[in-house]
């Protein structure tokens, strides 16, 4: 018979060998504590995770130890955990001593030291980056709404110096925009190349006069007109060319409003000075600019026109494409991947002999089915490995992403539900929905054979291009299981029989 490995005495508590020996192999750092907060046990890993040694912190006070503080933080899971009788307790806490999130867990023994504390199991996971993840993806959608919230500005009858005002006073109000509560929105006088102000909020009457017509190139908002690219400042520097007495000090983010390389606009909030340029607020910045630039762009074409439907239909083309080009901006790697697909649905549509008006709704759906893409991560985008499991949930909320922006856009067609659908596949294995056979709509099912032929047939960051023939191969096989039968056979048709390329 094997003899039993002798017990350790650790600040009068017998802790089993084999014990100490288990909680050593842990990556993150696990404690035995008391009630009372004082350490009977710490693992090897708390040399890592705190920078001090195991033997070290026995007998220490571990609101001390951990957090450098002379009493338990408010929160503290072992409080709580005395509090509710011995109870378990898991909690998410940010560690602002080593700035980062942890998740904490408490687990009464059953055991008690020798002098009648209760005895707890105590670890301290750090999931900073699963946090960073989770608050990526909460900021998207925030991004998102307030997109939506323009979007669906546009579609009111107000004039675009209205709508401007009220966008201006939505950027104003977003709780997680590092910008004072002032600003700007000017607009290009036809090619005259003077900004005028058209909406503001807190600014100076003298400064309302200065700016009233701005020349480009003057100031930074006149710069960031000219050079088509944003000004940041995070202090009165030289570029600040309109000042006047007593001028407070402050920052600023001019973003240009751009369309087809044409200035439309510029949008000008104030920063505290010494404010670092954050590159996520730009993006999101750059987002509302693109957005605006459709706007104003299908504005302009709308009054230029008397509203005409031929008109009309241009500043719609107008919109897609720009918010086509915001969703491409964040992913370089398949720049001309929803042109090339909404290419090969139009065919594919008009050889299952669809009517014009359904070709169009599938041309627009097409264009913008991977919009959603703009509120996933850029790094998740363009990461050249696998992506984690994590990541890919991010990923694949793409496509109710885009339904969520598309869906208050007044078109012909249900573009939303069309893009929402685009990754169903017929035996349900598909997302987000999991939809099978007819309940995906037949726009729906054409647009899913020609982004798998194209993102097949091209480049992406995780892999080489797999080759057309591969892509049909795959369409051929998987007709009838995740394909549409009949639109597999128009794709397959198309390529082989009548010449079909990609433009």
């Amino acid at each position: 018979m094997s003899k039993r490995k002798p017990e350790t005495k650790i600040k009068g508590t017998d802790i089993s060998v084999e014990l100490a020996t288990v909680l050593d192999t842990f990556p993150f750092y696990v404690m035995l504590i008391d009630e009372d907060h004082r350490i009977i046990f710490a693992n090897k890993s708390v040399s890592n995770d705190l920078g001090v040694e195991p033997q070290s912190v026995i007998g220490g006070y571990c609101p001390r130890v951990v957090h450098g503080l002379d009493e338990p933080f408010p929160g503290c899971p072992l409080e709580e955990a005395v509090g509710r009788g011995h109870a378990a307790v898991t909690r998410q806490l940010y560690d602002a001593r080593f700035g980062r999130w942890v998740e904490s867990e408490v687990y009464p023994l059953g055991r008690r030291t020798a002098e009648g504390c209760e005895i707890y199991l105590h670890m301290t996971r750090d999931i900073t980056i699963e946090k960073k993840a989770e608050e990526e993806a909460r900021r998207g959608y925030d991004v998102q709404e307030v997109l939506n919230s323009i979007l669906r500005l546009s579609l009111e009858d107000t004039s675009i110096d209205e709508l401007l005002r009220r966008v201006l006073d939505l950027l104003l109000s977003i709780p997680w925009l590092s910008v004072e509560s002032r600003g700007a929105i000017f607009l290009a006088e036809d090619d005259s190349g003077v900004l005028l102000m058209k909406a503001q909020r807190g600014l100076s009457k003298s400064l309302q006069e200065s700016c009233a017509r701005l020349p480009f190139g003057k100031c930074l908002c006149g710069r960031a007109a000219l050079t088509q690219e944003t000004q940041f400042a995070d202090c009165l520097d030289d570029r600040h060319e309109v000042t006047y007495a007593g001028i407070a000090e402050h920052g600023h983010y001019c973003v240009p409003v751009l369309f087809a390389g044409k200035t439309l606009g510029v949008i000008n909030l104030y920063i505290r000075q010494a404010h670092e340029r954050d590159c996520r607020e730009e993006d999101f910045l750059t987002a509302v600019a693109n957005t605006l630039a459709g706007i104003v762009k299908r504005r302009h074409a709308e009054e230029a026109t008397e509203r005409s439907y031929e008109k009309l239909r241009l500043a719609l083309d107008e919109t897609v494409g720009a918010l086509a080009s915001t969703a491409e901006a964040r992913d370089p790697y398949t720049a001309g991947h929803q042109q090339r697909v909404a290419q090969l649905s139009c065919a594919i549509a008009r050889e299952l002999g669809l009517s014009d008006e359904q070709v169009e709704g599938i041309r627009v759906a097409g264009i913008l089915h991977d919009i959603g893409k703009m509120y996933v991560p850029a790094e998740f985008l363009s990461k050249p490995g696998r992506l984690t499991a994590v990541e890919f949930s991010v990923v694949k909320e793409h496509s109710k992403a885009g339904y969520d922006i598309l869906k208050t856009i007044e078109f012909k067609w249900p573009v939303g539900d069309f893009v929402l659908q685009h990754h169903e596949r017929l035996d349900g294995s598909g997302y987000p929905s999991g939809l099978r056979g007819d309940d995906i709509l037949l726009e729906a099912r054409i647009l899913a054979v020609a982004d798998v032929v194209e993102a097949m047939a091209h480049h992406r960051p995780y892999r080489p291009a797999v080759g057309l023939g591969h892509a049909l191969e795959e369409i051929s096989q998987k007709s009838g299981l995740l394909y549409d039968s009949n639109v597999a056979q128009a794709c397959l048709s198309l390529f082989y029989e009548k010449g079909f390329k990609f433009e």
